[in-house]
């Protein structure tokens, strides 16, 4: 009889137990967080806190992601975890026992802070003052505003034109006037920099035309050359191409005042059209070639020369003006005429030629503007001999 009571007793001991066991809700719980495709790189769930910290790499888009998120005890999770979002802040989830009992958790997410830039290499280590390259290596962000380049020597830093292409390529520009020399070229991404293992060398520019005094121009006269990169401590030949490609007078010389380059055509440079271009004789670097095309003329046949100094000044209508006329016996011309040319008229002018005295005379149409002069000689058939000239009248 003691025994089935000890066992009654023991029974309804252990019922009692687990009645109580049922009635104990157990907190639900948050065991782990993942965020798919996205690098987690650092975890710390705070339970006493009811917070989960998550780090992720610099520069994550935190605007849209799903997380998995796995828990204990709870049957309801919101919002679902397989809804998107924007972890920029801090995102709020309830977790909700069987029954019925509600727990938050904060679930932040935290970028790394921006590594150190690293240069693994250029597109080229040697280059012209002026020109790009292109900067290659990890880590250099996606906010455009935060990245410079810069090449440094023993004075001076000099920030360069750049533009980020996408975290591991930066396309950066020299300016023109940069001294020739060895600099180090520095990368800055926020607050961080790092520096390349070898020196950009800078050398002085090829030499660039833009424009020339005079496009037309007899043997033995001078063209004026207008552009950049040219310097008076280097040495410069003029280089005329003509109509077929192949190139005449290797070497010309030419003089440079540091602004302009300035040539003389001689006798040997034939008649003809020529594209121009200057080779810098000491650093073996050339120009770019001219569009336009020198025109030369022989100066053993007729040609005009400004001997009152009309060019580039005002005349006015009805005047006459009288030019030098050489070597106008070379053709048995009757008539003289001169052409006045510019952009959207043309008009002709008979001339008059004094034999006696080498002049030729005409007189100056009633109207205004700026015009190129030529001079054309015929007889009743046709064109003997056509010239255009390098003098500008502007008539007021």
């Amino acid at each position: 009889m003691k025994i089935k009571l000890h066992l009654f007793v023991i029974v309804f001991f252990l019922h009692s137990c687990k009645s109580v066991e049922d009635k104990i809700d157990i907190l639900p719980t948050i065991s782990s967080v993942s965020l798919g495709r996205t690098l987690i790189l650092k975890t710390e769930i705070l339970e006493a806190e009811r917070k989960v910290l998550l780090w992720v790499p610099y520069q994550t888009d935190l605007s849209s992601i799903v997380p998995t998120i796995l828990t204990k005890n709870a049957s309801t999770v919101i919002p679902s975890s397989t809804q998107a979002q924007n972890f920029s802040v801090p995102v709020y989830y309830t977790l909700v026992s069987k029954s019925g009992q509600k727990i938050i958790y904060e679930v932040s997410i935290n970028t790394m802070e921006q590594p150190t830039p690293v240069i693994t290499g250029v597109s080229k280590d040697t280059l012209e003052a002026g020109k790009s390259f292109m900067i290659i290596g990890r880590d250099f962000g996606l906010n455009p505003v935060e990245v410079q380049a810069s090449i440094v020597n023993s004075s001076k830093e000099i920030l360069l034109k750049t533009e980020l292409i996408d975290s591991s390529h930066v396309y950066a520009s020299s300016l023109d006037d940069v001294m020739p020399g060895n600099y180090t070229l520095l990368l800055k991404v926020r607050n961080k920099s790092s520096n390349y293992s070898k020196s950009i060398v800078i050398e002085y520019p090829s030499p660039h035309i833009d424009s020339i005094d005079y496009w037309n121009v007899i043997q033995e006269e001078s063209i004026r050359i207008y552009g950049k990169y040219f310097s008076k401590n280097y040495t410069y030949n003029v280089i005329l191409v003509g109509k077929d490609g192949k190139e005449y007078s290797h070497s010309l010389p030419a003089n440079s005042d540091g602004q302009t380059i300035e040539c003389r055509i001689p006798n040997s440079i034939k008649e003809g059209e020529y594209r121009v271009k200057i080779t810098n004789m000491t650093l073996t670097k050339e120009s770019n070639l001219t569009d336009h095309s020198l025109v030369v003329y022989r100066n053993d046949m007729p040609y005009l020369v400004d001997t009152e100094k009309y060019s580039g000044t005002k005349v006015k209508q009805g005047n006459t003006l009288v030019f030098t006329a050489l070597n106008f016996e070379k053709v048995q011309s009757r008539f003289y005429q001169v052409q006045l040319q510019n952009e959207t008229e043309t008009i002709v002018q008979n001339a008059l030629y004094n034999a006696v005295n080498k002049r030729l005379s005409f007189e100056i149409p009633k109207t205004k503007g700026i015009y190129h002069i030529n001079l054309i000689l015929s007889n009743e058939s046709a064109i003997l001999y056509s010239i255009n000239t390098r003098f500008v009248l502007t008539i007021e």
